[in-house]
């Protein structure tokens, strides 16, 4: 019973503060963040128990709970809901805890000048409750419906500021987009349950082996396009950069732990039953994004559009790990990525938070905030910032001693495990993998060098930068604590992954339904080395031209882009490969067009010329019947008839004379005229 409300406290302790701020926030104003930190703060406690328990004596047996009941029942179908914990989920449930206080702390100095201020607290806590039953899910039905509200809730974030222009069109756009992946999942949902007949993610992995493989297939693809709505996945990954229009804190939440982890969660739980041709389609997908990304992330400006492509980046990592076999890796990645996103998108909000006060402070209203371009030397100025953010930086360049070092690696190896198997076209993985690792390490440091090195861009700003309050740099401290690599392994050796986060989650790296799990992880352990030598050797590529160009300016940029433009490479990235042209010109113009000519097709002919003609012609016809009415059948035949009836009744009124003898010879002569009439006939 305790187990059982403990895990439910996920769920009601978040719903619990969007009820309250919701529909009394006003009341509470500047308190609604107590509220909801102290909640999310109990959330947390509750998690690292679990958590705690889970280290410490569940390890070995990897113990699970799982509870359902029945939500309805029609015919012969019935829908179950419930939650299934095991120590999967308890990590998730620990990072979506912890990323989600660290978020609302930091909320509460940079949201409280907002006059939405308890609105935008209870909107995060409608996430977090609908982050946390998709964790909880034990059903992929049950996981749908959360995953709809996830949906929804991040719309309501990433358009928190609806009076501008930007931020409606960005959620709208993240909204419309991930309901072209939820349409797949749906139709996937739907094939297995026939198939299998049940909801249920177990049973439906001990259900399908006797399912044909093709369509099999198509189910897993399926299934998978949630995630490739929800992670940013190539080619629905669109909706993603779009998505910063929201507050900073927001942008932490989506990236890290929550909304995009989602996707990866998903198929990390249905990998099992996933075919092996579905699996090397979902790691091209995944190695087509992780390179793209990181690409195009080279030539933004934009201190969180840098960050918001290199989350489409790590998640195209984590995807390419799924597909190649390696899903300990993926939720590996998963999480220490959370812990080092989480920290740099802060650190980014930190540093717009004292751009925003400076130019305030010089009644600038034209300067954009988040242009590197106009930062530079704020390593002196906000020095707790430019630590965290360097700690940070220096894992998802996946340099040693850091988490990223650790997880990439395992990644690296098993991509480059899967080409030693199959080689041929397989190749293009691990160019993807460590092309995409070389230049995330380059196109960082191109960040942390614009930003905090070097002479400030703008003198007049720099005089009014200072660090961020408490409220905010104490997140920083912790995530850029946890972006080390020996929080993972409890180890100081800087090249040794193995420790207790492996041990708890290593049990789910072997079973699947139709791959020898036993041979890929030997195939993996085989190609550590050759991978961790390649990876320090790319990241050490990377760092050192990011150094060349932007610290020491050694390099012309401007010769470095002529020359990568001689191959089409500068102007891709620049232009975002131009995905979102192809989706104006091939998808969104075409819809206009049609939609334009529809609107003149129904307002122009058929409601103009059709169904204006029709009441024109009605209400003459209206017209001239009711002059025929009134004039012909109402004056003249009513009432003429009515008239002439008065006037016969006039003149007979004068023949009765009351005299009974005059009504009988009447009587009698008409007797007599009707006798003759007969005898004629």
């Amino acid at each position: 019973m305790v187990q059982a409300l403990q895990i439910i406290s996920f769920l009601i302790l978040p719903i619990l503060s969007f009820i309250v701020l919701i529909f009394f926030g006003k009341r509470f104003k500047k308190h609604s963040s107590t509220i909801a930190l102290g909640l999310m703060g109990l959330m947390l406690f509750n998690a690292l128990t679990i958590f705690a328990n889970s280290i410490f004596y569940n390890s070995e047996n990897h113990h699970s709970l799982t509870r359902s009941f029945e939500w309805f029942s029609t015919g012969a179908l019935n829908i179950y809901l419930g939650y299934y914990v095991d120590n999967i989920t308890v990590i998730m449930l620990m990072v979506v805890a912890l990323i989600g206080f660290l978020v609302h702390l930091y909320s509460t100095e940079y949201m409280k000048e907002d006059s939405r201020y308890s609105r935008y607290f209870a909107f995060l806590g409608i996430f977090i409750f609908s982050m946390n039953g998709i964790v909880l899910a034990d059903s992929l039905i049950m996981m749908y419906i959360f995953w709809e509200l996830v949906g929804l809730s991040s719309f309501l974030l990433i358009g928190f500021w609806f009076e501008k222009d930007r931020p409606p069109m960005a959620a709208n756009k993240a909204f419309l987009t991930n309901r072209v992946g939820d349409i797949g999942m749906f139709i996937g949902i739907m094939i297995l349950y026939f198939h299998v007949g049940s909801f249920n993610i177990k049973e439906i992995i001990g259900g399908v082996s006797d399912m044909d493989p093709a369509l099999l297939t198509l189910a897993g693809l399926l299934v998978f396009m949630g995630a490739i709505g929800k992670s940013a996945q190539f080619p629905l990954h669109i909706w993603l950069p779009d998505a910063m229009e929201g507050p900073t804190p927001v942008s932490a939440l989506i990236h890290a732990a929550t909304m995009v982890a989602a996707g990866v969660y998903m198929t990390f739980r249905i990998f099992p039953f996933l075919t092996p041709e579905a699996l090397t389609i979902i790691a091209v997908i995944g190695a087509i994004t992780a390179l793209m990304a990181a690409v195009t992330a080279i030539t933004r400006n934009d201190i969180k559009a840098v960050l918001a492509y290199s989350t489409i980046s790590q998640l195209g990592y984590m995807i390419m790990a799924l597909g190649v076999g390696a899903p300990v890796y993926a939720l590996f990645h998963l999480v220490t990525h959370a812990m080092f996103k989480a920290c740099l998108f802060l650190c980014s909000g930190s540093v717009i938070h004292a751009m925003h006060h400076s130019l305030h402070h010089l009644d600038d209203h034209d300067t954009d905030p988040q242009d590197m371009n106009n930062m530079g030397g704020l390593k002196n100025k906000m020095p707790i910032t430019h630590a965290a953010m360097l700690i940070s930086t220096l894992a998802i360049a996946g340099v040693p001693f850091f988490s990223g070092f650790l997880s990439k690696d395992g990644i690296l190896a098993a991509v480059l495990s899967y080409y030693y198997k199959y080689d041929g076209w397989t190749i293009i993985l691990p160019i993807a993998g460590f092309g995409a690792a070389m230049i995330t390490a380059f196109y960082m440091f191109r960040l942390i060098f614009k930003t905090f090195y070097g002479e400030p861009k703008k003198k007049d700003i720099y005089k009014h930068i200072h660090e961020s309050p408490l409220p905010m740099t104490i997140p920083l401290m912790l995530l850029s604590v946890l972006s080390l690599a020996f929080v993972f392994t409890a180890n100081l050796n800087p090249l040794k992954s193995e420790g207790w986060f492996k041990a708890l989650i290593y049990k789910f790296s072997k079973y699947h339904n139709f791959l020898n799990m036993d041979y890929v992880n030997k195939g993996i352990k085989n190609a550590h080395y050759d991978a961790m030598y390649l990876s320090l050797f790319v990241a050490f590529i990377g760092i050192a031209l990011s150094v060349l160009i932007y610290y020491l300016r050694k390099v012309d940029v401007e010769k470095i882009a002529n020359l990568f433009n001689l191959v089409g490479l500068y102007n891709l990235s620049k232009n975002k490969f131009y995905i979102d042209k192809i989706y104006n010109t091939v998808l969104y113009v075409p819809f206009f067009m049609v939609t334009k000519i529809s609107s003149f097709i129904d307002w122009n002919i058929y409601d103009q010329k059709i169904v204006d003609a029709w009441g024109w012609i009605t209400l003459k016809t209206s017209k001239y019947v009711g002059i025929s009415d009134y004039s012909l059948l109402d004056q003249k035949i009513i009432d003429g008839t009515s008239h002439l009836t008065q006037y016969v009744s006039g003149k007979l009124r004068k023949t009765q004379s009351g005299v009974i003898q005059n009504y009988l010879l009447g009587v009698l002569a008409i007797l007599v005229i009707f006798i003759i009439v007969i005898n004629q006939i």
